[in-house]
């Protein structure tokens, strides 16, 4: 098959055009999911009256999963943003941050399934969100559910459900992150409570 020059020149425009399409534009910015900072006082503690605690990793709807920050509209549309994400996948970087913040609100030690053979827990945590969304004004959105688990994982010991919002300072990601923080902060702490209430009515 034979081309004249035009075509030939063409051709080579819309593979150019074709090219800078798919390494045009600057990289998704990435951003890390940090413990919360409190100012003017320190996260409450509770002096370690839990002494060990098991976990599994805990789950999140799909478009939360997605390493794409998920943004809610106020007219409830969901939509996720190319070029802001998460530095890590959503759910290994809550789990980490919740075993932290268990631990700062209360218990001694706390660790992640699978843990190992001798290590006895209290109690087991397992936490399933069904939202987590960044709000189109700034904050994050929660709600889902805590299922406090026998040591052996065979008894249910209470169901709580959690619903609410931190709100954010701005707009901007970076803000949507300090919220989720601050939400699995008080996710922790619901935990916690939760555990020596139940130690006091026994």
């Amino acid at each position: 098959m034979f081309y004249n020059r035009a075509g030939l020149t063409a051709l080579l425009g819309l593979a150019l055009v074709a090219l800078s399409a798919c390494g045009g534009g600057p990289p998704p910015k990435l951003y890390l999911l940090v413990p919360p900072v409190f100012e003017g006082s320190a996260s409450a503690r509770a002096d370690n009256l839990i002494k060990t605690l098991g976990i599994s990793q805990v789950t999140l709807p799909g478009y939360a999963a997605d390493e794409r920050i998920a943004t809610v509209s106020t007219s409830g549309v969901v939509s996720q943003l190319d070029d802001q994400r998460w530095a890590e996948e959503p759910e290994e970087a809550i789990t980490r941050l919740l075993a932290k913040q268990l631990e700062q609100r209360g218990a001694q030690i706390v660790l992640r399934e699978p843990w190992p053979r001798d290590y006895e827990p209290e109690a087991r945590v397992e936490i399933s969100f069904g939202r987590l969304l960044r709000e189109e004004h700034g904050g994050a959105s929660f709600a889902g559910q805590i299922q406090l688990l026998s040591a052996d994982g065979r008894a249910l010991l209470q169901q709580i459900p959690f619903e609410f919002a931190v709100l954010g300072e701005s707009s901007g990601s970076r803000e949507f992150f300090r919220a989720v923080a601050r939400g699995i902060d008080e996710i922790a702490l619901m935990v916690v409570e939760a555990l020596l209430g139940a130690k006091t009515n026994s």
